[in-house]
């Protein structure tokens, strides 16, 4: 059964639903392995002029599986090396696409999926929806950091340092999001929105998106993030990390978390 499912719910639209919902949509190699697979195909698709990302249940994702690596067992660097890459390419597909991406958020998104989310072109959030990178409370590295290409450096000093979580409203506030509805009102408003994007000239789409993101590499988007993959894959490597990666194979993941975060 596969981890990701597609649907054309619009003339000219493509959806690409993250769907584990019994563990929040956490993202594991069989769902990156499956996200590529949807990508690829709706790249391929002329008839696709527009991409929602979102997420199957009450959440968008709570991030990278944390129970599938603890049962995965700690890991040399030399495997974080080669993992964070592929993992990272995988999200930076849509950064390179030239089709625009909207990310369809409710619940939680956390760590690398909110990073994921990040990387969409347009961010429309449910009230309901929490934001956070929560990594560095067990050790981990910052991923990608795209925050401070977001909010500025303080808001993301804030969140990243802390690891603690925001609301809709804060991250409308800060940026994170274009704009927030009623939660019974993101898939309506994210296809409208995706409609729009999809009436728009598909060259003029690519290349007014490429001007934009031309822009930010330029300031050295894409330099920071492949040295935030190095970056990690050192956290990964710490004592302090193996020592949590110990902890969450002895305990329940729910015990692990509410020790983490308390």
């Amino acid at each position: 059964m596969r981890t990701v499912q597609i649907d054309f719910p619009a003339e000219g639209v493509g959806r690409i639903t993250l769907d584990r919902p019994h563990v929040l949509n956490a993202i594991n190699q069989e769902l990156l392995d499956d996200f590529v697979t949807a990508t690829k195909g709706l790249e391929k698709d002329p008839a696709v002029r527009s991409v929602i990302l979102t997420g199957a249940g009450r959440a968008f994702s709570a991030g990278f599986d944390l129970k599938a690596e603890a049962e995965e067992g700690t890991q040399p660097v030399e495997v974080w090396v080669d993992r964070f890459t592929e993992s990272w390419e995988v999200f930076l597909g849509i950064w390179r696409s030239a089709k625009p991406y909207i990310a369809a958020v409710r619940g939680h998104n956390l760590g690398g999926a909110l990073e994921l989310s990040l990387l969409a072109d347009v961010t429309i959030a449910g009230h309901d929806a929490k934001f956070g990178l929560p990594e560095i409370r067990h050790a981990g590295g910052p991923g990608a950091a795209m925050l401070p290409w977001i909010t500025g450096m303080k808001a993301a000093k804030l969140l990243m340092l802390t690891g603690e979580s925001i609301d809709a409203q804060r991250a409308l506030e800060l940026g994170v999001v274009t704009s927030v509805v009623s939660p019974d009102q993101l898939d309506e408003e994210s296809v409208r929105i995706a409609s729009v994007l999809a009436a728009v000239p598909p060259m003029a789409m690519k290349l007014t998106k490429l001007a934009l993101n031309r822009t930010y590499e330029r300031m050295g988007f894409l330099g920071a993030v492949n040295e935030n993959y190095m970056i990690s894959t050192v956290l990964n490597a710490t004592t302090e990390y193996r020592e949590q990666e110990e902890l969450r194979q002895e305990i329940p993941l729910k015990a692990f978390l509410q020790r983490r975060d308390s």
